[in-house]
């Protein structure tokens, strides 16, 4: 059965390009027969032997080299997704105490709520009360809600790099997720977002994740907990661009070092507190999603990153 099938696929072939077959049969006998009428036919097989041994290695190094490159990728794409887990485990606890602090105020009002109600009605006022206890309740009801949302964004683990992104949208979920990295402390966040931003095709997670990592970096670079940060949007219309500035008042970093922060396991930070990555996978995420990412600084001064990302449409007020 399966010579049948060998001979039905084969024969088809075969008559299919008899003509051609036959030339080249034609080519080989003419070029073996002049080639020993002339004498050189020992001269023009080791010229083809070299011509066919060099262009077996060429194909072997060019299918070794394609290799090597999907499987830097394939490894690429799994650092930046275990990255990804391991920034948002490290944030589980920020989270924890965001979300407790709202549902903790919320379960003691209600609590007394329901005690106000068992009291007797002519001893307090009791609607103003509640009013503004279950309205208080409600606010931080919400603002659990949105710590959930923000957090679910931010953690999606898609691949897909053509979803409509409202870059406004990433860095509000960014800076609620890291709340409490800075709530407690003199730091300020001072915004200043273009509202009227067009939106770009990429991944909300992995660059909710970019801004996490450069906005965590710009906290820690401040000394002793206070100072400013200033995150900026803006269009670029002459690059049809999105940019995205975060600027710090830290103590900057040296000129000698500036060039290898976006390397792979580059850190200045103590053993144990840092991979050494998160720079590096965001360098790798913007390059994926087509932009460019950049440093600048200034010693004792602050540092400024720059991400630029390339809109989907044009400014919504042009």
């Amino acid at each position: 059965m399966n010579k049948m099938n060998f001979k039905n696929t084969i024969s088809p072939q075969i008559e299919k390009n008899g003509l051609v077959l036959i030339a080249f049969a034609m080519v080989i006998l003419y070029w073996v027969i002049d080639s020993l009428a002339s004498g050189l036919l020992f001269t023009r097989i080791l010229i083809v032997s070299f011509v066919i041994i060099y262009g077996f290695f060429t194909q072997t190094l060019i299918n070794t080299r394609k290799a090597a490159l999907e499987e830097k990728e394939k490894s690429q794409q799994q650092l930046i997704q275990s990255e990804s887990l391991a920034a948002i485990g490290q944030l589980v606890a920020g989270i924890a105490h965001e979300l407790n602090n709202p549902l903790s105020s919320t379960a003691s009002l209600i609590q007394s709520d329901i005690e106000l109600i068992n009291e007797i009605k002519d001893k307090r006022d009791i609607d103003h009360e509640i009013l503004a206890d279950l309205r208080f309740s409600l606010r931080e009801m919400n603002r659990a809600e949105t710590i959930v949302k923000s957090v679910l964004g931010l953690s999606r683990q898609t691949q897909t790099y053509a979803e409509n992104v409202n870059i406004n949208k990433i860095l509000d979920d960014a800076l609620r997720v890291l709340h409490n990295q800075y709530s407690s402390s003199n730091i300020e966040i001072v915004k200043d977002f273009d509202e009227n931003l067009p939106e770009i095709n990429g991944n909300f997670a992995n660059l909710g994740q970019v801004f996490i990592n450069v906005i965590k970096n710009a906290l820690q670079a401040l000394p002793d907990d206070k100072g400013f940060i200033y995150l900026k949007t803006r269009y670029n219309k002459e690059t049809n661009c999105i940019e995205i500035e975060c600027r710090d008042t830290g103590e900057g970093i040296p000129n000698e070092i500036i060039k290898d922060i976006f390397k792979p396991f580059f850190t200045t930070k103590d053993v144990g507190k840092g991979s050494g990555l998160g720079l590096y996978i965001s360098h790798e995420i913007i390059k994926k999603h087509g932009g460019l990412i950049s440093v600048s600084s200034n010693k004792g001064k602050g540092s400024t990153f720059v991400i630029a990302l390339p809109a989907r449409g044009e400014r919504k007020d042009d």
